[in-house]
């Protein structure tokens, strides 16, 4: 059992959903649920190069996948498969991706 910590952030995906998402229905893991969507948060956000908004459902449905892989699968690499980000992730996220093409518009002239 993980010992709580006096202060602990706010979630990023509501403790709730992901429990509901993983058919969890005990609390012995609350605070390593939470800590699993803070990094999945963490982790859109930064794949997206947007804040996570948790009121985006394709930013929370990433997040779920991610959450639900890291608790069930705890190991990053098994001999069996090799880690990668659960199905349907980058699809999810690729409109939201903010892209970098390296284009720079070249400036109006003043008339």
């Amino acid at each position: 059992m993980i010992t709580p910590v006096a202060s602990m952030p706010m979630p990023a995906l509501p403790l709730p959903l992901v429990k509901a998402h993983l058919v969890v229905d005990h609390s012995e893991d609350d605070q390593l649920l939470n800590h699993y969507g803070n990094v999945a948060a963490a982790w859109v956000a930064a794949y997206t190069g947007q804040e996570f908004d948790a009121d985006n459902a394709l930013m929370v449905q990433a997040g779920l996948l991610l959450t639900a892989t890291q608790y069930e699968s705890r190991e990053a690499v098994t001999f069996a498969s090799a880690y990668q980000l659960p199905f349907g992730v980058h699809d999810l996220l690729s409109p939201l991706k903010a892209r970098v093409t390296g284009h720079q518009p070249e400036p109006e002239a003043a008339e």
